[in-house]
């Protein structure tokens, strides 16, 4: 039997989506991509603080809450089902493994992923002083010179986390900082802190782990002595498999109107995919419920 609704990704969006649908009447499933609903919930190694009601714990646990959630109220998620095509015509979506998931409307709730920096020795040194979170690895790092790529709030946050293990760290930020006035502040304040604008990294260099980071800006071209590289750098979204199939912006993102609706007919999306003005796990639950209610209201007729 066709269901009402198909929901693409089991982070917040999907996730809030899909219980809002069962609770309006809609026969939904779920496909997610990694092992286990979440998203990008499996990358917070802190408890998030703006996030309000009864989910409390770092990111992986309220992850879990969620796909309890889902289990509980009987909702089919089938993981480890990476969308790969947007099908014209009727909603479809064709998974890697060539199976075809069809439904009455279609909800894209891909979130994003880690920007990498796509360069010499990132992806080789990965877990030999490569990181992407200085929250769940700096104890690895107490003491050392540690580099932070990247110019946003994460950037900034992680670079204060290292100095509260006594890591002398060198702030790269490819252009101008974009971190918020108070992050800026802080880290201007810490003398164990260096804030490299303009700056760019060109490699990573070591043996048995890191231990030096080629970069470029001002000063020239040089080697950085360095025992780790945590990647702050952004992210993009997770529409490579929809991009050429309905509107997107430069970057990936998924143009939704005020009802999140795309330029697919029953076709929608919520969350981090279409870039909301303001990131978070409250904003994806809002959305995906919000995004749940206009569905049902065009399969419903009203």
């Amino acid at each position: 039997m066709t269901p009402d609704l198909l929901v693409v990704g089991a982070g917040p969006a999907g996730a809030a989506a899909a219980l809002w649908a069962r609770t309006l009447g809609l026969a939904t499933q779920v496909l997610e991509a990694r092992a286990a609903p979440g998203g990008q919930l499996h990358h917070i190694h802190f408890r998030p603080a703006n996030l309000p009601g009864l989910m409390d714990g770092h990111g992986p646990e309220v992850a879990a809450a969620l796909a309890a959630q889902l289990e509980s109220a009987g909702i089919a998620v089938r993981c480890r089902a990476a969308a790969a095509a947007l099908e014209p015509g009727v909603p479809a979506v064709r998974t890697a493994d060539g199976a075809r998931h069809e439904a009455l409307a279609v909800l894209i709730a891909t979130g994003v992923r880690r920007r990498r920096l796509e360069v010499p020795g990132e992806r080789e040194f990965e877990g030999r002083g490569v990181s992407w979170s200085a929250t769940q690895d700096r104890a690895g790092f107490a003491g050392e010179e540690v580099v932070v790529a990247g110019g946003g709030d994460g950037a900034f946050e992680n670079a204060l986390l290292l100095t509260e293990v006594g890591c002398r760290v060198t702030l790269v930020v490819r252009g101008a900082s974009r971190a918020r006035r108070e992050f800026r502040a802080r880290v201007a304040a810490e003398p164990r802190i260096e804030v490299l604008e303009g700056t760019r990294v060109l490699a990573v260099r070591g043996d048995d782990r890191v231990r030096a980071v080629r970069l470029q800006g001002p000063r020239g071209e040089f080697d950085l002595p360095a025992a780790g590289l945590i990647v702050k750098a952004g992210v993009v979204p997770n529409t490579d498999w929809c991009r050429g199939s309905l509107e997107t912006d430069a970057e990936g993102f998924v143009q939704v109107d005020a009802e999140f609706g795309t330029s697919r007919p029953r076709v929608w999306a919520a969350g981090d995919v279409t870039h909301p003005p303001l990131s978070g796990i409250a904003v994806a639950l809002g959305q995906g419920a919000l995004a749940a209610a206009a569905i049902r209201n065009v399969l419903r007729g009203e």
